[in-house]
């Protein structure tokens, strides 16, 4: 069964800051799903990480986060323009970071799925996970059950595309 929706955008210029207002008979998945999706957009859009690289101080947009990972008991952050360290913890940066875009693989590493290019599992129990930027990583034992279980849930959303890329 297709479900159909009405989507009404009221533009005002006395407004600040958007409002997203789902009206609905009941609260269903879908309804769960559309809530948490522009939670998250607007989460993205106003999230910014502060990085450390060569003494120097920058402040960078998280859409450009590829991974994070701990490495030598330091923080470091890899973005299409680079590495840097961070002085949050990496359980600072999953509680913060929208959980429909990060996905955490290890104990010691978050992915940001849009900036994956694929996942093999040609590996018995292992899923290597490849970046768009070339470069790769490996999901733990430990997770292998929740980020496949989670990158299912994706597909069958079909917010997922079939390169293993969100849809944007």
């Amino acid at each position: 069964m297709k479900r159909t929706f009405k989507v009404t955008i009221d533009i005002d210029p006395s407004v600040d800051e958007p409002e997203v207002i789902i009206r609905a008979k009941e609260e269903t998945a879908i309804v769960r799903e559309i809530a948490s999706f522009a939670e998250g957009r607007m989460a993205k859009e106003q999230i910014g990480i502060t990085v450390y690289k060569d003494g120097m101080t920058e402040e960078i947009d998280i859409c450009d986060i590829i991974r994070i990972y701990k490495e030598d008991r330091k923080l470091v952050v890899i973005t299409g323009n680079g590495e840097y360290q961070a002085r949050s913890s990496l359980q600072e940066f999953e509680e913060t970071l929208d959980k429909h875009r990060f996905l955490r693989i290890s104990r010691s590493e978050i992915i940001n799925l849009e900036r994956v290019s694929g996942f093999d599992m040609s590996f018995r129990g292992t899923v290597k996970v490849i970046f768009e930027d070339g470069s790769y990583s490996w999901v733990s034992r430990r997770y292998v059950n929740t980020v496949s279980s989670r990158l299912a849930k994706l597909a069958s959303a079909g917010s997922f595309e079939q390169n293993g890329r969100e849809k944007s």
